[in-house]
């Protein structure tokens, strides 16, 4: 409780001192013979002691605080604040040279702590190529300690690129300093390619012998590239006698290009000397366009020893297409005496694309063909092809066909190529057309 206020006792202290006053002025005359006995004063109330006050705690004063430390280098950290990368770029790359130039160290600590944005590769690239020069080891140590993503680790082909040419013994030593995965793969990549320019054979030699399965393939791949572009022959032979894994396929895709430019006899022969698989389908096309280009008659005999029936239709459809470009009209009558079965249909569908650019003449072609399934197979094309220049009239002539499924797949191709020219009219188009809903949802159904 608060202390009881000194103001509240006036009044008692004003009738202390007026009481005695009062009481004689007003008091009856006394009786006869009778003392009378003198008042009792009446007590005065003596005021509460108020309580005592709670301790207050006072709280510290809070210490100085110490300014922060800058950090080093302000001018390379306003470089990195800019908002449009190539300035950023034009603007760091500069001043992070002119400080390793001068303090090495120094531009370490800063990279060490520099944020990774699309600027720390390049300054690692570039601080790491000043090292080397000097101190390779160390540069292969900084860059396994800073080199963590894949753009971080592109400057491993940048280091034994220039390792090999300076040095092809002391490279490979080097090697020993990379760690194993997307780093030492590069490394190995660019100190053999750096390598077959000098001296292939040597290269393919020392990848042939490698023992480490991973580390022979990643060689292997790339002698084998290289040798690929100046004897694809032997480069066929070589990669199915040494090289195992998704390079061989790639290799072999790579040295059948090469080689049907230069001799597509051969690249025949040895095409269908290889195991069935995907080089043999992709690589067909390759094959029997450059066959085509110099014999049409040879070509269609050699796709047609083809065991396998689909790399056959993409061959004999490579074939048409060349043979379109010399004589049109044979090329269509070719595919119209086809016999009936899976591959004219396969064929007819896509050769329609070719006869397709006169689309009255492309129907008549196609009412010719051997089978239902290929005429319907061509009829898709046509009018897929004939959207791409007049969406309104094939999309009529679609709507016009008797039959399902090839109405709707008519209508679906003209569809589909018309909102890409047209995306307003094609849908004013499918509102307004008498179809049922379950149609309609076909046609706009993704292919």
């Amino acid at each position: 409780m608060s202390p009881f206020p000194v103001k509240r006792l006036w009044p008692l202290a004003i009738l202390a001192v007026v009481a005695p006053a009062l009481f004689l002025f007003w008091q009856p005359p006394p009786a006869p013979s009778v003392t009378p006995l003198p008042a009792r004063p009446t007590p005065v109330p003596r005021p509460a002691a108020p309580p005592a006050a709670a301790p207050v705690a006072i709280a510290p004063s809070p210490a100085p605080s110490s300014p922060p430390t800058p950090r080093p280098h302000p001018d390379l950290d306003a470089a990195l604040a800019g908002s449009d990368p190539q300035q950023r770029a034009q603007q760091f790359l500069p001043k992070f040279v002119a400080l390793f130039s001068r303090d090495f160290e120094a531009a370490l600590a800063y990279l060490r702590e520099m944020r990774r944005g699309p600027e720390f590769p390049q300054a690692l690239l570039l601080l790491l190529e000043h090292l080397s020069r000097r101190d390779p080891a160390r540069a292969l140590t900084i860059a396994g300690e800073l080199a963590v993503t894949r753009d971080d680790r592109n400057v491993y082909s940048m280091l034994f690129d220039r390792f090999a040419r300076e040095n092809v013994s002391r490279a490979i030593v080097q090697l020993k300093l990379v760690p194993t995965g997307e780093a030492r793969d590069n490394a190995l990549r660019a100190l053999t390619d750096a390598w077959v320019r000098a001296d292939p054979a040597a290269a393919l030699a020392w990848a042939q012998q490698l023992a480490d399965p991973a580390d022979r393939n990643i060689a292997l791949e790339s002698a084998l590239r290289d040798l690929a572009m100046r004897d694809p022959a032997r480069a066929i032979t070589a990669v199915q006698e040494s090289l195992t894994g998704p390079g061989v396929e790639r290799i072999l895709q790579f040295a059948f290009q090469i080689l049907a430019s230069k001799d597509p006899t051969q690249a025949s022969q040895l095409l269908l000397a290889i195991p069935p698989g995907d080089v043999q389908t992709l690589s067909a096309m390759d094959v029997a366009r450059a066959l085509a280009m110099r014999d049409i008659p040879a070509a269609l005999v050699w796709a047609r020893t083809i065991p396998i029936d689909f790399t056959q239709w993409l061959a004999l459809t490579s074939i048409l297409s060349v043979w379109a470009q010399k004589d049109p009209m044979a090329a269509a009558r070719y595919v119209v005496e086809m016999p009936a079965g899976p591959g004219v249909d396969y064929i007819a569908g896509q050769f329609a694309a070719v006869v397709a650019l006169k689309p009255q003449d492309a129907i008549l072609w196609a009412e010719a063909l051997p089978s239902i399934t290929a005429r319907n197979a061509a009829f898709v094309t046509i009018a897929s092809s004939w959207a791409q220049r007049s969406p309104v009239d094939a999309i009529r002539w679609a709507e016009s066909l008797e039959g399902e499924p090839l109405r709707t797949n008519a209508m679906t191709g003209v569809h589909s190529l018309w909102r890409m020219l047209d995306p307003r009219a094609a849908q004013e188009w499918l509102a307004a057309a008498k179809l049922p809903s379950a149609t309609k949802a076909k046609i706009l159904a993704p292919r």
